[in-house]
């Protein structure tokens, strides 16, 4: 395996990464905390994402294994939407609008930034499972996607309290759609696209293709992937949810701000960066199932204490332990479904990465969906009120601590009960 090729194609995980966390992490505090618009009015914005997503995800999907071109049926699409989506990142950072006008400007901002994201993301991630095929081969560049991936995650997350108090939100804005977009066009010259005759004959298409109905029943009625869909709903959701609480629980609970809340985010992905190559190793040695649920009993482990800490050691320790948990999360979240794709073409012929991988995008999405009822009912029932001094209630904080301690590890037990039902086979592991 020539190794400047997964180097260049994991470099599309800068913007895939850096656009969606750093969107979920502080857009509701941008807009509602900074900008003091409506939380009702910004939350109903966000969950109305989901239905767009419901529309966006599956037809995309199906459109990119449909297309026939010269140059493949992924690459075009990276390569047309990769600076229309830095733009329209850049935009939601940078609203021209009056304060009364912000959830309107919010509503067709995220609106092209879904179409654009969903458009390049889903498309580059289809290319991984047709490209690598072996466990082996899987969880090497997924250590590299990953770990470059947890470095823009880390970017998104940990760099914008810094960034945008020096800079202000829209050079914020600014810097990371550069830098997003740069990683796409990279990931270009990494990126190339097999053959749609399968290598094997039980894998050789039966039809030229599914029907758009035929091919969503198929992946919706796959228990393996129903299974995995469920995982990787509600950990991702966790990773939206609890990132999205921690301004606000470091601001109004433990009372910190600026470089204390970016070194709290940074301990979570830079033991997350260190570890990716350990979990790699990991994953080849006792296997993917047994991986994913090493990963769900770290996730909780780290996130028990936040029902009581209140200093920042203790919150340091707690992001290390998240850190484990998410580097093993990232190194076998596209492996399971990888191995789901694998599993359908053996069944049924032709590959179909962008259906699994469209409908697996709505779920993930529809997570901020969620991330953002969730944290609307909460801080409306608790009684939450921005101020510049960080003065909350008792009932505040606790709600603070149920979003970040309590609704998250109901949503890992979920997940470990959907594992229990993963039944695809695992890759071959050379």
């Amino acid at each position: 395996m020539n190794i400047n090729r997964p180097i260049l194609y994991s470099l599309g995980n800068l913007g895939t990464n850096m656009f969606l966390q750093s969107f979920a992490t502080f857009v509701l505090f941008f807009y509602v905390d900074h900008l003091r618009a409506s939380l009702a009015l910004i939350s109903l914005v966000m969950a109305l994402q989901g239905i767009w997503n419901a529309v966006l995800n599956p037809l995309l999907g199906q459109l990119s294994d449909r297309t026939r071109t010269r140059f493949g049926r992924r690459i075009p699409y990276v390569a047309l939407g990769s600076l229309p989506l830095g733009f329209s990142f850049w935009f939601i950072w940078r609203p021209w609008v009056a304060r009364a006008a912000l959830p309107w400007y919010f509503a067709v901002s995220v609106t092209a930034f879904d179409f654009f994201y969903v458009l390049v993301t889903l498309n580059w991630t289809s290319l991984f499972p047709a490209m690598y095929r072996t466990l082996g081969e899987r969880s090497r560049v997924q250590a590299w996607r990953q770990g470059i991936g947890v470095i823009a995650l880390m970017i998104g997350v940990a760099a914008p309290p810094i960034f945008y108090a020096r800079f202000g939100w829209s050079a914020m804005g600014l810097g990371f759609a550069i830098l997003g977009t740069l990683g796409y066009f990279l990931s270009i010259a990494g990126s190339s696209e097999p053959s749609l005759m399968a290598s094997s004959d039980s894998e050789r298409p039966r039809s030229s293709s599914l029907s758009v109905l035929t091919a969503v029943r198929q992946t919706v009625t796959n228990g393996s992937f129903l299974s995995f869909l469920t995982i990787n709903f509600f950990i991702q959701f966790i990773f939206d949810l609890v990132p999205a609480a921690l301004p606000f629980f470091a601001k109004y609970v433990m009372h910190i701000r600026g470089l204390d809340l970016t070194i709290l985010l940074a301990s979570i992905f830079v033991v997350a960066l260190l570890l990716m190559g350990p979990w790699g190793a990991l994953v080849r040695r006792v296997g993917s199932h047994r991986g994913m649920f090493i990963a769900i009993a770290l996730l909780a482990l780290g996130l028990l204490p936040f029902w009581w800490l209140t200093t920042l050691p203790w919150a340091l320790i707690a992001g290390i332990v998240l850190g484990a948990g998410l580097a093993g999360f990232l190194s076998l979240s596209d492996v399971l479904l990888a191995e789901v794709i694998d599993a359908d073409a053996r069944k049924l012929g032709p590959r179909r990465e962008g259906s699994f991988f469209g409908i697996n995008g709505f779920a993930v999405r529809f997570g901020i969906t969620l991330e953002a009822g969730v944290v609307y009912l909460v801080l409306h029932w608790t009684g939450y009120h921005a101020n510049a001094a960080g003065h909350a209630t008792a009932l505040v904080q606790l709600g603070l601590r149920i979003l970040i301690g309590g609704v998250p590890l109901i949503a890992l037990a979920i997940a470990l009960l959907a594992l229990k039902y993963f039944t695809a086979e695992e890759s071959p592991r050379t």
